[in-house]
């Protein structure tokens, strides 16, 4: 007969990749372990996992098993929340994604904050730009920039992130100031790619009418602070967060420019699945980080 316990420990030892990790999570040895998950194995009749002295990876049956005891650990966490719910202390574990750069300017340390506030809630912090399915992968919140419509999930906007053309003031003295946006074209310009697909068309407004510069420039990267450092270096002008530039821009070591055509402007947004309700604690949350943006609402428009 197959015990409930055991296809839970399976999960576990899939999601941490070690029978140790998961031991010394729970307190109980190695052999212990492995005695369950072979029990598992034993119970169905099938091989779960391939063991090599490196590391662990699934056989089909157990990728089938772990896509359904995952979803099984969610329900049971859920369930556990709610009943939480109607105490009178903010108790649990929160599973969060967030892109990097809105980590790195606020986010992560004000998570951290949020744990001091509430000492019996467990925060799981995934900080990455993959486009996660919160269902799937079983997030209770994802943090996000420029929120696509999706029916299967519900947004809140935190602060809305103005856009900013910039360059340090040693490239534009040796290049020029452009005046208008069809300038960009005799500019080196620093190109944001993401997942895969780049993103050389620049949005303005002229006269309330949208307008695109496709630009050009010998350096590109899917990674924004690789952008912001060499516009730093003088390698050429940047499309890039305010927040991101806020000190850089103060301290005159960038200079914005096109400011009366820059227009672009991103919201980010506290997201979560429409079928799994925030509890208190994600909703405390999810007002810690809102509050958190205010305080900084300058710095992004």
């Amino acid at each position: 007969m197959v015990k409930a316990d055991d296809v839970l420990l399976f999960v576990q030892v899939v999601e941490n990749g070690s029978f140790s990790k998961v031991a010394e999570l729970m307190q109980i040895t190695n052999s212990v372990v492995s005695k369950r998950i072979a029990r598992l194995e034993e119970s169905l009749n099938v091989q779960l996992l391939y063991r090599t002295t490196r590391k662990l990876s699934l056989t089909d049956a157990g990728q089938l098993l772990y896509n359904k005891g995952k979803l099984a650990k969610t329900a049971m966490q859920e369930a556990t929340d709610v009943v939480h719910g109607y105490s009178d202390t903010i108790k649990g574990k929160i599973k969060v994604t967030m892109p990097v750069v809105s980590a790195n300017l606020l986010l992560s340390k004000a998570v951290a904050e949020f744990c001091h506030l509430y000492p019996d809630v467990s925060v799981d912090l995934q900080i990455n730009n993959k486009f996660v399915d919160l269902v799937e992968e079983g997030y209770d919140l994802a943090i996000r920039t420029a929120f696509l419509q999706d029916s299967s999930l519900v947004a809140r906007r935190l602060v809305d992130s103005q856009w900013i053309v910039c360059a340090s003031p040693k490239y534009l003295k040796e290049h020029g100031i452009p005046e208008h946006p069809n300038d960009l074209h005799g500019h080196q310009c620093l190109i944001y790619k993401y997942e895969s697909a780049g993103t050389d068309n620049w949005k303005f407004t002229q006269d309330g009418k949208e307008q695109h510069i496709q630009v050009r420039g010998r350096f590109s990267t899917n990674n924004l602070n690789a952008i912001c450092n060499a516009a730093l270096a003088n390698l050429g002008i940047a499309f890039l967060p305010k927040a991101l530039v806020y000190e850089y821009i103060q301290n005159h070591k960038l200079q914005q420019v096109l400011q009366p055509f820059a227009s672009k402007l991103m919201g980010i947004y506290a997201v979560y699945p429409r079928s799994r309700q925030p509890d208190q604690k994600v909703k405390l949350l999810i007002e810690h980080l809102r509050d958190t943006f205010k305080k900084q609402e300058s710095q992004f428009n």
